[in-house]
């Protein structure tokens, strides 16, 4: 159902692009457009309205938990515009197109086509996601993990999920329905889904009494599958190792890892041209503005447990004789932590001090995507304290990670357990549509120099 609420609208984006070209087209000739004019932009717009609608994944547009009627969100699209006919310029302008220079044309359609599109948000925010593509759950059972996710449906709407009823001991909520198992088909609405906590997955009379919804055509889903639906990483209260034996299906994954060094090699071969051309620049910035090398090579643990030497500009001071930050031994990095030089700053902002790392993947030590490597010693730590994550390194560390994308430092057991959560879901879930979407995330956040 998200994906399904998503792509109405990229739908919308698309047909609220296409519809601004024929007024674009129109208010350029002052009449109605004839069809060979039409035919002739047709295809050279719509490569324009692809990297449009990547624009505007890029600045989050997609993301169904941010999608509200708030200046900040429509600011937004008016950032895609300007970006966008930027992109346009270059396209018709640089590239070159010998027959085709719509320039007043690419002007108008950027306004009215962006125009549409903040309208076609309004109103799926406003009126489509709230009545007609709103899902109504019901909840069996109300574990600390399922009041959760009920308090995120509430404070998020715009997610498109009504919480129409709760069976079994749970807090009070006036905006609820509570119920019991005997009356489970007393709910003033009935749901297009009933949500199962693991507490009662054994219960036989509740489960004769599901069976029945089977035939009113009512989805059931476990908590686990729809907190991770929600929440975009696994719950760690079904972590066992049952449990990720009939979840980890990695022989399906073969072919897809195949693939996907072929991915790797060509990526290396185009961060490394990258690299020489960023070189002589950072490594003055680095060399003028504090003393110690401009590389710097640290263990790290990668795929199957292994130890290997990552590369790194370095962006801390040089405290020690092997050009860490460290004088008593390993640390996590703070957030504003006092040991980041001013040039740094930048280089982390940017993920620029990452770009080094190409070399790790021309090794095979490295992906460009998977779970951020470790440090040996961290690893050591966190291996006693959270059972099952070994099972990170199942796969190549990455450049960059589905965790890494959510926030930016992990310094606590707390918030090592919540990166774990989020590295095992793209383990389980990897394939080219997440890599794509990792991807996109990442550029959003180096454009943004909101890296860590």
């Amino acid at each position: 159902m998200y994906r399904l609420k998503q792509l109405t609208i990229l739908a919308g984006d698309l047909l609220g692009l296409y519809i601004g070209l024929y007024l674009a087209v129109t208010a350029r000739y002052l009449s109605i457009p004839k069809a060979e004019i039409i035919g002739s932009l047709l295809a050279p717009f719509t490569w324009l309205f692809f990297s449009a609608v990547i624009i505007i994944f890029i600045l989050g547009l997609y993301d169904l938990g941010r999608a509200k009627n708030q200046w900040g969100f429509f600011q937004k699209i008016i950032t895609s515009a300007i970006l966008w006919v930027v992109i346009g310029v270059f396209y018709f302008y640089i590239y070159g197109q010998d027959k085709i220079n719509p320039k007043t044309i690419l002007l108008l359609l950027a306004v009215f086509g962006f125009s549409l599109i903040a309208l076609w948000r309004f109103v799926y925010n406003r009126f489509i996601v709230a009545n007609i593509l709103k899902t109504k759950i019901a909840f069996i059972g109300c574990s600390k993990e399922a009041r959760l996710i009920i308090e995120t449906l509430q404070n998020k709407p715009q997610i498109g999920y009504e919480v129409v009823g709760i069976i079994g001991d749970c807090y009070e909520n006036p905006k609820l329905q509570n119920l019991t198992i005997k009356n489970l088909s007393g709910l003033k609405k009935n749901p297009d889904i009933i949500v199962l906590d693991f507490n009662y997955q054994k219960d036989e009379q509740l489960i004769k009494e599901l069976y029945q919804n089977i035939f009113r055509q009512i989805g059931i889903i476990e908590l686990a599958d729809f907190y991770e639906t929600i929440y975009h990483r696994l719950p760690p209260f079904t972590f066992s190792e049952g449990w990720f034996l009939t979840k980890f299906q990695e022989q399906s994954k073969k072919i897809y890892d195949r693939f996907s060094l072929l991915i790797n090699c060509l990526s290396a071969v185009l961060i490394g041209i990258f690299f020489i051309i960023i070189l002589p620049l950072v490594a003055l910035a680095i060399k003028t503005t504090s003393n110690g090398p401009v590389l710097f090579k640290q263990a790290r643990v990668g795929r199957g447990g292994k130890t290997f030497f990552i590369y790194k500009f370095r962006t801390m001071r040089a405290l020690s004789a092997d050009g860490s930050a460290e004088v008593n031994g390993a640390q996590y990095a703070a957030s504003n932590d006092r040991r980041i030089t001013k040039v740094g700053k930048f280089l982390r902002a940017s993920r620029l001090d990452e770009i080094p790392q190409f070399i790790n993947i021309l090794k095979n030590e490295m992906s460009l995507i998977g779970p951020r490597p470790e440090r040996p010693e961290f690893v050591e730590q966190l291996n006693k304290l959270m059972p099952f994550y070994s099972l990170r390194h199942l796969i190549k560390p990455g450049l960059t990670g589905w965790a890494q994308l959510q926030r930016g430092y992990y310094g606590t057991l707390d918030e090592n357990l919540n990166k774990l959560e989020y590295d095992l879901y793209y383990i389980k879930n990897r394939g080219p549509l997440l890599d794509i979407t990792i991807i996109l995330k990442t550029i959003s956040i180096v454009l943004g120099m909101i890296g860590r």
